[in-house]
């Protein structure tokens, strides 16, 4: 103890020691700026600073990646609740109920909610680690192949509630997420499987190019039917930063349970915050009692997703250390920098000095994340006032600009143009799950947990056989899904009236005709899928021949409960039709994915800009020919030449070539 207790000052003063504090300064400043904007995520960041850590100490080395590491999920959460578009993966969760509480002024509210929640989260999962590095070892060995496979099952059974109407709705969203996950090369024998004779597709769906898709598109569409007759994108008043901090002060409990949710996560390797925030979001959905309804903006939905993906990375560094395991894709990145410094991660190197390991180097990167999300959350605090200004662009500018970063973010995860067609395929299921009630986060979640719970599963049936459904650990969480289900069905709330102040806002009569006709799409699809999967081999075709079977009929009875009960119902805004043509949103998207595609993002971006600008949103030539030049700008200099982004170039420039 007296050896942890010395580590731990020690590692307090590195932290605070020049040069390690000046790099974690830098370090916050570029993660900052990588949260903010969409496209730019962390853990590319990360590998981008990789070969500057080379020449440092591994204490200096440390202190700038931790330090883009930390910010990244505090500012990206701004970007979620202000624009509506995820900054961070990890950010998606923040913009169900973010965004909606932007749109009725406040904005200032959700940040100080957030901001607070985030630095109390992120001082959560530091203390934590701190706990847990010395029995990280053991526990780490407790949860094997068969614990993870049920965690990952668990992980889309908790976000099923989220339709607000049906539970059963909720699990066949978080089918369809996992079908969608075994798109790409077998896990098992390089199958390709439901690729389309497609390369891009070989690597699978991406879960940026889905997030974005089913939730920027739709939010998207939705701003440009509400609010296309110029007014203020997002109206002043409505609270104070400081309100969100007294919000988070009333909701303690909530602060430190979605805390401990993103660490528990965290811990757990190969997860990280794309499932943390939404396990977080779920669990406050399912407790609150808040006379705000989940999704339209409910403050409890915007501090539990900032606590819990705030908390992810002190979690997720757990067996990153302990065992070499990395638990997210930016404790890979810093398990590349310890094992550049020429250090190996493993029970050895939480040893003390003085027998041969490196504590005090542990301890550091403790106090690295607590200074560093100290720094993020001032700055942050400073401008956040600045970026509200920013959101109250005019809606009919802001659209295209919003549309750009779509598509940037759905490019630069894998630089695969290919990833702009699936964003707009998603952002067409994003508008028909929000036309008729079905909830959006389990599609996700299914898609970010599909690989983990067929590699797991497999893994189990070879090392244990069927006798691995007999561990005392996944009977415990067959029993917590089990229990989750009945609570589930017990508790879950209908679809709320819309009031009637939006009744002039694109408020919308949906029939269960209408989505009939969507259910028998899916279900035709999931047909087609179980088909095929019948001409693979054995391992390649059983995940998703079984989800297939289970899905469909989880649709089958998710209908056939709601025949009866209403023959129509009305939705609010966001339920835009994604048929309206006369919707400039639903008109552009695809004239931006032609002009990108076809001129590449430098010049195509600025051409539909000066489209757009002019023709829809009525603004005058000779500021849409600015814009258009500063939009070529950016891309060129900012992002292209100082950050090495590298965008694609256009189908022409690769004829001529």
């Amino acid at each position: 103890m007296t050896a942890i207790a010395v580590a731990l000052v020690a590692g307090l003063g590195r932290a605070i020691a020049w040069p390690g504090i000046a790099l974690l300064l830098v370090g916050v400043l570029i993660g900052a700026a990588v949260g903010i904007l969409p496209g730019l995520s962390g853990a590319a960041m990360l590998a981008m600073a990789l070969p500057f850590a080379i020449g440092l100490s591994p204490t200096s080395a440390f202190a700038l990646m931790i330090g883009i590491a930390t910010v990244t999920a505090t500012t990206g959460d701004l970007t979620s609740i202000l624009l509506g578009v995820p900054g961070e993966p990890g950010s998606a969760a923040t913009i169900v109920d973010g965004h909606p509480m932007a749109r009725r002024g406040e904005a200032a509210r959700a940040m100080g909610a957030s901001l607070s929640a985030s630095l109390a989260g992120s001082i959560f999962g530091a203390i934590a680690l701190a706990v847990v590095i010395p029995a990280a070892s053991s526990m780490i060995r407790w949860v094997a192949s068969p614990e993870l496979f049920m965690f990952a099952l668990l992980g889309v059974a908790l976000v099923a509630p989220l339709s607000r109407g049906s539970v059963l709705k909720g699990l066949a969203a978080g089918g369809i997420g996992l079908m969608l996950s075994t798109v790409g090369l077998d896990p098992q024998g390089a199958i390709p499987r439901f690729t389309l004779g497609r390369l891009f597709l070989w690597d699978g769906v991406g879960a940026i190019p889905l997030a974005l898709g089913l939730f920027a598109i739709p939010e998207i569409v939705a701003m440009a039917a509400t609010r296309g007759d110029g007014g203020d994108g997002i109206p002043p008043g409505g609270g104070t930063l400081w309100s969100g901090v007294r919000d988070v002060g009333r909701l303690w409990r909530l602060v430190l349970r979605s805390s401990a949710i993103g660490t528990i996560v965290g811990f757990l390797p190969g997860v990280g915050t794309t499932v943390s925030q939404w396990i977080a979001y779920a669990d406050a959905a399912g407790r609150s009692s808040s006379q705000t309804t989940f999704g339209e903006g409910a403050i409890e939905g915007v501090i539990a997703p900032s606590a819990a993906n705030n908390a992810t990375l002190g979690g997720a560094l757990a067996p990153t250390l302990a065992l070499g395991i990395p638990g997210s894709l930016m404790s890979a990145m810093l398990l590349s920098a310890l094992v550049m410094k020429g250090l190996t991660p493993g029970p050895r190197l939480l040893l003390p000095e003085s027998q041969g390991g490196q504590m005090t180097l542990v301890f550091s990167l403790v106090w690295f994340m607590v200074v560093g999300n100290v720094f993020a959350v001032a700055l942050s605090w400073c401008v956040a006032k600045h970026l509200i200004r920013i959101a109250r662009i005019r809606v009919g500018r802001l659209v295209p600009f919003l549309i750009l970063l779509t598509f940037i973010g759905a490019y630069a995860e894998r630089q695969s143009v290919g990833d702009l067609l699936v964003t707009s395929v998603f952002g067409l299921l994003g508008l028909a799950l929000t036309r008729y009630g079905w909830p959006r986060a389990p599609v996700l979640m299914g898609l970010v947990l599909g690989p983990l719970a067929e590699n797991r599963l497999f893994l189990s049936m070879d090392a244990f056989g069927f006798s691995w459904m007999m561990r005392p650990g996944v009977i415990a969480v067959a029993a917590i899904l089990i229990a989750q289900f009945v609570v589930s069905k017990r508790s879950v709330k209908s679809l709320t009236p819309i009031p009637r102040e939006m009744a002039a806002a694109g408020q919308t009569t949906v029939t269960d005709r209408g989505e009939l006709l969507f259910s028998a799409v899916l279900f035709g699809l999931l047909l087609a899928a179980f088909l095929a999967a019948g001409t693979y081999p054995a391992r390649a075709g059983i995940l998703p021949r079984l989800v297939a079977v289970v899905t469909m009929t989880l649709l089958v009875a998710a209908f056939a409960t709601q025949i009866g009960k209403r023959r129509s119902r009305t939705v609010g805004p966001g339920a835009v039709s994604f048929v309206d043509f006369a919707n400039p949103a639903v008109r552009w998207i695809p004239l931006f994915l032609f002009s990108l595609w076809t001129f590449g993002f430098i010049v195509g971006a600025p051409l539909a800009i000066l489209g757009y600008l002019p023709l829809e949103a009525r603004e005058h030539p000779v500021r849409s020919v600015v814009l258009g030049v500063a939009t070529y700008l950016i891309l060129e200099i900012a992002l292209h030449r100082l950050l090495g982004v590298y965008f694609w170039e256009g189908v022409l420039q690769a004829w001529s070539s």
